[in-house]
C-alpha cells in the first residue's frame, strides 16, 4: 500500500507540474496496461488490459491473464498440505467507463471514470495431504476448484503523464458474485472425508482477501462444495503504456 501511494503522490507531482492543452481533442487512443493487483495477491500472476477509447470521453477494457493460487502450507488444525502436483488459475474481464465530463478537464483516457464491468476468476490444484486427525496421520489427495463470476459498477482515476504512461487506480467496485467453490479428496484412507473437506475448504476461503467476511453468513454442505451468491468487490492497480496515432474524436 505504501507503494501504491508512493506512486500516486510522484504521479500527482508530474501531473501538476506539466502544462498541456486542456481543450483539444487529439489523442491516442491505445493503452496496454499490466494489472499488478494480481501480483500482490496470487502466485505467477500476469493479468493484462487493453483499453480503447471509442469517444471523447468514453472507452472499453478487456483483461485477460495467469493467475495461480496463494501457497499454502496448512489446509486447517489437522490437514497440512503438500507439494503441488498441479495447478493454474485465470483471470478474464470486461468493463464500459464513462469519463466525467464535468469533473475532468482533460479527455480520455485521463481522470475520474465510472462504469459497469464484469470479471471471471478461476483456479484448480491437484495436491497431497496428510490428516493427522487420527491416531496414525493418513495421506489423500486433494483436487480443488474454486470459480467466481462477478458483476458490478466501479469508481476510479486514471493519471497520464509524458504522453506515453498511465497509473489506472480502481477506487470502489462493489459487485454481485456468484462464488463456486469444490474440494475432494481422493485415496486409501479411513477418515470421514466429508469434514476434512469443509475444513479445507474453510481455509481456502479464509485465504482470499476479505471473502471470509463476505461469506460469513453462508454455510458449507457436507460434501466440501460452495455454491452461493454474495456481494463482492473490485481493486485494481495497473501501469500502462500509450500508443497509436493522434486522432480527433467527436465529443
Amino acid at each position: 500500500m505504501r507503494t501504491v501511494l508512493f506512486f500516486v503522490l510522484v504521479v500527482l507531482s508530474v501531473q501538476f507540474s506539466q502544462a498541456q492543452d486542456t481543450t483539444a481533442l487529439s489523442l491516442r487512443r491505445n493503452t496496454f496496461k499490466i494489472d499488478l493487483t494480481g501480483n500482490l495477491l496470487y502466485r505467477n500472476a500476469l493479468n493484462l488490459s487493453y483499453e480503447r477509447v471509442v469517444k471523447r470521453n468514453q472507452s472499453f477494457v478487456v483483461t485477460a491473464g495467469y493467475q495461480e493460487f496463494p501457497k499454502m502450507a496448512s489446509f486447517g488444525e489437522n490437514v497440512e498440505g503438500k507439494k503441488e502436483d498441479n495447478r493454474n488459475g485465470y483471470k478474464f474481464g470486461g468493463e464500459y467507463r464513462f469519463y466525467l465530463q464535468k469533473e475532468n478537464k482533460f479527455a480520455a483516457p485521463r481522470g475520474v471514470y465510472i462504469g459497469p464491468y464484469v470479471t471471471a476468476l478461476g483456479f484448480k490444484s491437484d495436491r497431497k495431504i496428510v490428516y493427522s486427525g487420527t491416531d496414525v496421520p493418513e495421506e489423500a489427495n486433494l483436487n480443488s476448484k474454486l470459480n467466481i463470476v462477478s458483476v458490478g459498477a466501479q469508481l476510479g482515476y486514471q493519471f497520464v503523464f509524458n504522453d506515453r504512461w498511465s497509473i489506472d487506480l480502481v477506487l470502489i467496485g462493489p459487485s454481485y458474485s456468484r462464488y463456486n467453490f469444490k474440494t475432494q479428496l481422493n485415496g486409501d484412507f479411513e477418515f470421514d472425508p466429508d469434514n476434512v473437506e469443509n475444513e479445507i475448504l474453510q481455509a481456502i476461503i479464509e485465504k482470499f482477501p476479505m471473502l471470509d467476511d463476505l461469506l460469513d453468513q453462508k454455510e458449507l454442505n457436507s460434501s466440501g462444495t460452495l455454491d452461493t451468491w454474495a456481494l463482492g468487490y473490485k481493486y485494481q492497480f495497473l501501469i500502462g503504456y500509450r500508443f497509436g496515432k493522434y486522432k480527433n474524436l467527436k465529443k
